[in-house]
């Protein structure tokens, strides 16, 4: 991949992403493509740990970043690749001077409801890579050459949103076969996944809106709020509130793609019972209000 199909790319897919972003049902598994993007970072030295509910597959297409999954941090560079399981805690430092440019998938997986996990199941299969070991990955199972493929069918325009999505589940079915590289860069990161941070995402992310209450939350654990409190924030770096708060945000930008919807309404069903306090938040975590966002 040179600079010019780069730059290429990233002039001329971001809308073809943006169609490609929704469900796709295959056998017994539903994929959810949450986000595909070209990663600039601009002036940001650093992105703080955190974690989420989704899938997160990062492949660097030019410079180097730093990728912390525990106490040592492992350099990515060009043509190498990482993949996030939901619930890892992880953080980024980026290099001054050799800015890193990257594409980022994301995505959420589920078993269809009328189907059973049986033999060849792909669900089985795609949900395998929750179990992948953190680290940084040479690229020797074609990975670039499936995504510069993908690059290339979106920007001729001749595919359907059908089948440039199979061209990404053809991708993780790629991912899914790798088994412990001999040459991964490896972290010590005491232990492959960080059980507890999961179990809290997901609770989290099964609430909608005010529903959720910390109180609840510690209960299902069985440990106190202060404890719970304490233990998230000294894993993640951040407060349960501020992931909250964060989670409802992210709820708030998808409810703003929806016309129909007053803003109020939208930050009522993302959980936030004063509009005032929802337009403050916003703008402090996205630098824009509610309505100038939705009109961008």
């Amino acid at each position: 991949m040179n600079k010019d199909d780069i730059s290429r790319w990233k002039n001329e897919l971001p809308a073809v992403f943006h169609r490609i972003c929704k469900e796709i049902h295959i056998n017994d598994a539903v994929i959810d493509w949450i986000d595909i993007i070209f990663e600039q970072v601009g002036n940001a030295g650093s992105c703080p740990p955190h974690s989420h509910t989704w899938f997160e597959f990062n492949y660097v297409l030019s410079g180097q970043m730093l990728t912390r999954f525990g106490r040592d941090p492992v350099m990515i560079r060009e043509g190498e690749f990482f993949l996030i399981p939901p619930g890892l805690t992880h953080s980024h430092a980026y290099t001054p001077g050799n800015p890193h440019e990257g594409i980022c998938l994301r995505w959420r997986l589920r078993r269809r409801d009328a189907d059973e996990e049986g033999e060849g199941s792909l669900y089985a299969r795609l949900n395998g890579l929750k179990d992948w070991k953190p680290g940084g990955y040479r690229d020797h199972d074609g990975i670039g050459s499936l995504l510069a493929h993908f690059f290339e069918e979106a920007v001729s325009g001749g595919r359907s949103v059908l089948s440039l999505q199979l061209l990404l589940v053809r991708l993780l079915e790629t991912l899914a076969k790798i088994r412990d590289p001999d040459d991964a860069v490896l972290p010590d990161i005491g232990g492959t996944r960080d059980s507890f941070i999961k179990k809290v995402e997901v609770y989290m992310e099964d609430f909608q809106g005010d529903r959720l209450r910390v109180a609840d939350l510690a209960a299902s654990l069985h440990m106190s709020y202060g404890h719970l409190a304490r233990l998230y924030k000294q894993r993640t770096g951040i407060t349960l509130i501020e992931r909250m708060n964060r989670l409802r945000l992210e709820k708030a930008c998808e409810l703003l793609q929806q016309p129909a919807l007053l803003i109020k309404e939208v930050a009522e069903k993302a959980g936030f019972p004063d509009l005032c306090y929802f337009s403050k938040a916003f703008k402090k975590r996205y630098g824009v209000s509610p309505q100038a966002y939705r009109k961008r």
